[in-house]
């Protein structure tokens, strides 16, 4: 009988579900696998996990990494199989664009969405498993893709699996909330930003539909029951750009007022947004929308990144959804290849001109899968190996002019600029 442990290395140990792993879960259990247990690295000791291992002797254990949790990930399956079998089987982003470095450390990788390619190799273990690299020996099976998996088919993500997640204290948030979940819409995103791996992920995935949308009931009936089994007092819509297609929200907005109606985040862009879906967010009470401004230099915003959006369409995205009563939250990056000080403090001028209410400024960091990895690699720059354990204070991309301190003090000016919630987690870091 299959037994799964799913580990989550967490290095940065923030407080928030992972979906990935939630729906991973979910979809084995509706295909007959129940035993599954998680080691979270946010909450539990390596001491832990190594009772757990032993006593509960999982036949695979099942890693989850972005790029600054891999080595940390690596680190940890490396010291379970000097004592354990156990198939060994990793996943997410940082494996897909470099499996070499996955299956040098790791029995199986998985490359992409996995949810049914994973169900397929635990119950047959079949080397020839799409989506998977497959040690065996001293050979390697590197299989085609499997196809994306239909979203509408897929079973409620087991939210359970990281209840210890929902106690979280919003620093966004001006209400008193103690219980807080989170939950998608849909996968993937339509756009192509050059610092983020969406845009690698719709080449791999090339004449598949990327971007994918649920049934908006059946999100609406997932989410009433969790947020009555936890007693939320809000929530977070995790989906990477939420309102892409304007009626859909809209008709969302007008079922969650009517079942739910408990406050709740969202993420989306400026040109993704109107005055009508607005306001009907904030009917259904959403009460903050955070939205990629990223930098306020024309050259760096839609030369490099690729953004598509002029000051314009940023500004009257904020501005309008001030004048329906949602408080704005904006993303913002610094220290882009040929960045210079001055195109940052257009980014604080910018934000500035949004009168956000509060700002995020990450340091930049260059990842696989996106295009801006790939400028990087072929124009000289130097990458390090190690990523930072946050973005906000280092980075593993070394800027041309600029050092880490200046960065840093970079990102205070903004934060001084703006006031209130900076991303940093210690006062110290602004």
């Amino acid at each position: 009988m299959s037994k799964i442990l799913f580990i989550y290395p967490n290095i940065e140990k923030s407080i928030q579900e992972n979906m990935a792993i939630e729906a991973l879960s979910a979809n084995l259990q509706l295909n007959g696998f129940s035993d599954i247990l998680l080691w979270d690295n946010t909450f539990d000791s390596k001491k832990e996990l190594t009772r757990l291992v032993k006593e509960f002797s999982p036949t695979h254990i099942c890693y989850t990494a972005l790029s600054p949790d891999f080595e940390y990930a690596k680190e940890i399956n490396n010291a379970i199989k000097e004592y354990h079998t156990a198939t060994t089987i990793i996943g997410g982003p940082h494996v897909t664009f470099l499996p070499f470095e996955g299956i040098e450390h790791f029995d199986v990788v998985f490359r992409g969405e996995a949810d049914n390619s994973l169900v397929q190799y635990i119950k047959t273990s079949d080397n020839k498993t799409k989506g998977a690299w497959i040690k065996d020996g001293n050979t390697i099976y590197m299989n085609e893709l499997d196809d994306l998996p239909d979203v509408r088919k897929l079973p409620w993500p087991d939210h359970d699996l990281f209840n210890l997640h929902m106690d979280k204290k919003i620093t966004w948030s001006k209400l008193p909330i103690n219980t807080y979940g989170t939950f998608m819409t849909a996968r993937g995103c339509p756009f192509k930003c050059t610092y983020c791996y969406s845009k690698g992920m719709q080449d791999l995935y090339c004449g598949q539909k990327y971007n994918r949308h649920r049934n908006i009931h059946n999100v609406i009936m997932e989410i009433k029951y969790f947020s009555d089994r936890y007693n939320m007092d809000a929530l977070y819509i995790i989906d990477e750009t939420l309102t892409t297609n304007k009626k859909r929200i809209i008709d969302f907005c007008k079922e969650y007022k009517e079942v739910v109606n408990i406050p709740w985040h969202c993420e989306t862009r400026p040109n993704a947004v109107n005055e009508e879906v607005l306001s009907a967010m904030k009917d259904a009470k959403c009460e903050t929308v955070m939205m990629g401004i990223e930098s306020g230099s024309d050259r760096i915003r839609n030369g490099l990144y690729k953004r598509n959006l002029s000051e314009e369409q940023i500004i009257f995205a904020f501005k309008t959804a001030k004048k329906v009563g949602i408080q704005t939250s904006a993303f913002n990056i610094c220290g882009a290849p040929t960045e210079t000080i001055e195109e940052m403090r257009e980014t604080i001028d910018l934000n500035k001109r949004c009168s956000v209410d509060m700002g995020k400024m990450t340091i930049f960091n260059a990842f696989p899968g996106s295009e801006l990895w790939d400028y990087c690699n072929n124009n000289g720059y130097y990458i390090r190996k190690q990523y930072p354990k946050n973005y906000y204070i280092d980075s593993n991309f070394q800027h041309d002019t600029l050092s880490i301190k200046q960065l840093i003090d970079l990102r205070k000016e903004y934060v001084d600029s703006i006031g209130g919630y900076s991303g940093s987690k210690n006062k110290e870091e602004v």
